[in-house]
């Protein structure tokens, strides 16, 4: 047990070095959940320790229901990712969500915040474990995924969520709320700059409701079958420039 705990440290470390403490702090994951202030309610769910029975049952109810969103979305669904859910403050901040944070995926885990214990997010997240894993992990997310196509997805597998969807896109378009380009939403550093530029509040986000848009457009030309090959060329090294455009 202290070999694989001394493991774990080190990998913590790399990833501290390598992507920032705030990332460290969300790998926290890795570590055994009593050490990091979580209990355990089945192998898949781990909730901080004074998490109320109602929220803990609003996860168990809603994660079959996000399951089924994102069965929607891609066919079937090859990820179980293991949900670390918190109540307080205190359990988001030591989890890395500071800020607007409600929720992340992170090495096979979904990390909520109590504002995330619902389907639509949960399928969020869980649908960028899906598409992560279905194009062969981090190289070929990092080389060929545009944030706006991840998020994007993400976004329409919700279904109706009304921060990002078809109500919140008219409102954009109604109002004349000023909204990213396709180009602004390429890279993470981009992602958080745009989501300080564009409208963010509690009523709308306009950096997603713009991405799902444009992947809601694209999806009801190609529908299923062209994700899949998509995700799938994207696996086997062709570029994603040239297989989104094959649906166009």
């Amino acid at each position: 047990m202290k070999k694989i705990l001394v493991i774990l440290l080190l990998l913590l470390l790399v990833i501290g070095t390598l992507a920032g403490w705030t990332e460290l702090k969300r790998a926290k994951v890795l570590l055994p959940h009593s050490l990091v202030g979580m209990k355990k309610v089945s192998s898949h769910l781990y909730v901080e320790k004074s998490m109320t029975e109602e929220n803990q049952k609003k996860i168990e109810n809603s994660t079959p229901k996000a399951k089924e969103y994102v069965a929607d979305m891609y066919g079937e669904v090859t990820t179980e990712p293991i949900i670390y859910a918190c109540q307080s403050e205190e359990c988001k901040n030591a989890f890395g969500l500071e800020g607007k944070f409600v929720a992340v995926r992170l090495l096979g885990h979904l990390i909520l915040t109590n504002k995330a214990l619902n389907k639509e997010l949960i399928s969020h997240e869980w649908s960028h474990e899906e598409l992560y894993e279905r194009i062969g992990g981090f190289w070929h997310w990092y080389r060929e995924m545009p944030l706006w196509f991840d998020e994007g997805l993400a976004s329409l597998t919700m279904k109706e969520y009304s921060r990002y969807d078809e109500v919140a896109w008219k409102r954009i378009m109604d109002e004349k709320i000023p909204y990213p380009k396709k180009e602004e939403l390429i890279s993470l550093s981009q992602w958080g700059k745009v989501n300080h530029t564009y409208l963010n509040n509690d009523e709308i986000v306009v950096p997603y409701a713009t991405a799902r848009k444009i992947v809601s457009k694209w999806y009801t030309k190609v529908g299923q079958k062209g994700l899949i090959e998509l995700l799938d060329g994207i696996k086997n090294g062709e570029k994603f420039e040239e297989l989104y455009e094959k649906g166009q």
